[in-house]
């Protein structure tokens, strides 16, 4: 059983992704108004992306399984 912690705990990594995603973003954006590669930099933003859909995965199971979903 997951306790109101455990829901805040997922909570603040789902907002500390979408920072990451955000400051990404505007990497990538610096990088391309620059010329410079971001090959890299989107890869990245790629896995920042799928880290944060797991995490919201993971609220919403933790949720159901505690009858609030």
């Amino acid at each position: 059983m997951y306790t109101a912690a455990d829901i805040q705990m997922v909570d603040k990594h789902i907002a500390q992704g979408e920072r990451h995603i955000v400051q990404q973003e505007e990497l990538i954006s610096r990088l391309r108004s620059r010329g410079l590669p971001t090959d890299q930099a989107e890869e990245l933003l790629a896995e920042f992306e799928a880290t944060l859909h797991e995490h919201r995965s993971h609220r919403t199971l933790m949720l159901s399984s505690m009858g609030e979903a």
